[in-house]
């Protein structure tokens, strides 16, 4: 079975389809959801320096945000706020980023690999999970806007001009991708560095450089300072609280399967790969060693500043890349040879490994690693019996997902735009790779002839189809942001400097419907590790927000009756102490899906584009009524 872009095929029909299958792939997998995540964040530094008269009283950025001031990336968004709608800006952007990613991909694999396997590893960096470090919270090729993906995309067409021995290129490329975020290209220069030595061994003598970092750390000069400045107590307790996945010791069991699973493919791949591509498999073995050795030293033991602000366990992100194309590989090595029991092995072992299934996946992986030892000299029937075995073991993993998804889908009363039941069909790795590869082995036994007619009468509508199912948008998401500067949205005039708060974790809400501050949202402490005073403020806002937080997430559980969450609301106590005056700071408005006993100032009711009926009503509360309110209440008890 061979790739598309094949020594045996290499006619630019067969390019196109390669191209356009990749694109098939990315369109269907990586949907867009909207502005969330990460791209909030990015979405606050933009308006804040488009508008720093409004934002630059927000929790993130009044305190001087740390992270910003080493990427180019707020500048240019907010620049480009001038001329673009927030919402148009980042869809489009981020289908740009994905294709520029997936390109990308495609540039370091071509020289790494040969006209075969390259295609199979492409495939596998595309269709296999994303998810690194804190899997629930980070994955590569984001299908949101952020500099993330942009960074990532160059330090691999880095590493593709590396393969091609352009150093200097190569170096001025992740330089580059460092200017947009700096953290993930200096992940990169992990892996890159041992495999610079690996070919050099001059480039050890760049460890010199620790030495002026460390002068100027003595020196006191930031941001070095932070290499022999730990972390105070109270600091160090609201950044493990907030922020564990600074700390590989907060990680939890499916986090470290995840990381031990890409080390030991990895570690395989080098072991058993004989081509250029094994040697960078080594050295992400290698920058995955030192990335986390170095967090574990100098972040969980020692409480050192600078290592934690760097996140140097963020290397995960390009060993993750390489083992998803080494495992694409290895499945190419097995079907070649034949020996579909060693292919199922490995699928099953993968599945298991990726769904939650603790650490059970270790003994068929090292049945798979030991497999020529097993079989050999052993009866045939021996391979096909274990074969089977495995595959009723994936068959049975498939059922109980396609089982829990529908169930799912059913309780969104089946419907596409509340629940992506294709897309979680798609995504489950046996689905999301078997397919392209199915629709590449129907391609290798097409005939010349055919293959146009395949391209224009399949393909083609195919991407058309999965273009027009990529905006995945929810219906209140959609509402969100097509409410964009309607700081009028309650109906009341709201000053620039307000301070607002808006339920438990809505940024797009004050930031982008309102064009106002946020007072608090779990989401803004990320920044937490950059800015100390940020931290202590942050902390003090939630200690006058937990009451009410805690009310709101029991008010939304979806585990009670319909008719409590319907009449559920904060209480009194909860909400004097959100608005009570103090020596801190306190929310100018709170934003609520509930009807409270305190008199709103507005509401703003969001409607189902599908039946017309209200979807949620979130009403304005102004916090000086809402104690004149509990006041009179008050006195009205006695």
């Amino acid at each position: 079975m061979q790739a598309p872009t094949s020594q045996r095929d290499p006619n630019r029909t067969t390019g196109i389809a390669g191209a356009l299958l990749g694109l098939l792939v990315v369109l269907l997998l990586r949907r867009y959801a909207g502005i969330n995540h990460d791209s909030v964040l990015y979405l606050g530094q933009g308006l804040a320096k488009r508008w720093p008269e409004i934002y630059g009283n927000d929790l993130v950025f009044m305190h001087g945000s740390g992270q910003d001031r080493y990427t180019l990336f707020p500048g240019l968004l907010g620049q480009a706020l001038e001329w673009f709608a927030p919402a148009t800006l980042f869809m489009w952007s981020a289908l740009t980023v994905l294709i520029m990613f997936a390109a990308a991909g495609w540039y370091s694999l071509k020289p790494l690999l040969p006209a075969g396997q390259r295609y199979w590893a492409w495939l596998g960096v595309l269709c296999l999970p994303t998810m690194y470090g804190m899997v629930r919270m980070f994955s590569y090729s984001e299908q949101f806007f952020t500099p993330r993906p942009i960074a990532e995309a160059l330090c691999l067409f880095g590493i593709g001009l590396l393969a091609r021995r352009h150093v200097v290129a190569s170096l001025g490329c992740v330089a580059l991708a460092g200017l947009f975020h700096p953290l993930q290209a200096i992940a990169a220069c992990l892996v890159v560095w041992p495999w610079l030595v690996m070919q050099d061994r001059r480039w050890l003598q760049t460890v010199w450089f620790a030495v002026p970092a460390l002068a100027l750390a003595i020196a006191d000069i930031d941001p070095f300072a932070g290499l022999l400045q730990q972390a105070d107590p109270k600091w160090l307790f609201i950044l493990r609280d907030n922020t564990p996945q600074l700390f590989l010791t907060r990680w939890n069991g499916q986090d470290l399967v995840f990381l031990l699973l890409d080390a030991a493919v990895l570690g395989y791949a080098w072991r058993s790969l004989r081509s250029p591509f094994g040697a960078w498999c080594l050295a992400a073995v290698v920058g995955l060693a030192l990335g986390m050795g170095a967090t574990l030293v100098f972040v969980d033991g020692l409480h050192l500043v600078l290592p934690a602000g760097l996140q140097l366990w963020r290397v995960h992100w390009l060993a993750h890349w390489f083992a998803m194309a080494a495992i694409a590989v290895l499945f190419y090595r097995d079907l070649e040879a034949r020996d579909f029991s060693r292919a199922l092995l490995l699928a099953l072992t993968l599945l298991l490994a990726w769904g939650q299934a603790n650490w059970i996946w270790l003994l068929p992986s090292v049945l798979y690693a030991a497999w020529p030892k097993v079989i050999t000299g052993r009866p045939p029937r021996v391979s096909r019996l274990l074969g089977w075995l495995c595959g009723i073991g994936i068959a049975i993993l498939l059922a109980n997902h396609a089982h829990s998804e529908f169930t799912m889908f059913r309780m969104a009363h089946y419907r596409l735009d509340l629940y992506a039941f294709d897309r979680r069909l798609l995504v489950y790795p046996l689905v999301a790779l078997g397919l392209p590869l199915l629709a590449l082995h129907a391609w290798n036994r097409t005939t010349e002839r055919r293959r146009a007619v395949v391209v224009g009468c399949l393909l083609l509508p195919s991407v058309v189809f999965a273009a027009s199912r990529w905006d995945l948008r929810s219906p209140e998401v959609r509402a969100f942001e097509q409410a964009t500067f309607r700081s009028d949205i309650f109906g009341v005039d709201i000053s620039r400097d307000a301070q607002v708060f808006w339920g438990y974790d809505r940024l797009t809400g004050p930031w982008l419907v309102l064009q106002r501050s946020s007072f608090f949202s779990p989401h803004q402490l990320s920044g937490q590790v950059f800015n100390r005073k940020m931290a202590l403020d942050s902390r003090r806002r939630l200690d006058r927000l937990y009451p009410l937080l805690g009310e709101y997430l029991g008010c939304m559980d979806r585990s009670r009756a319909y008719q409590d969450r319907q009449t559920c609301h904060i209480s009194d106590t909860a909400m004097r102490k959100a608005c009570a005056a103090g020596q801190d700071l306190r929310p100018d408005y709170i934003v609520l899906p509930f009807l409270q006993p305190q008199r709103a100032a507005g509401s703003w009711t969001l409607v189902d584009p599908v039946t017309s009926e209200a979807m949620e009503t979130f009403r304005l509360y102004r916090c000086q009524d809402v104690m004149q309110d509990l006041a009179t209440a008050r006195k009205g008890a006695y």
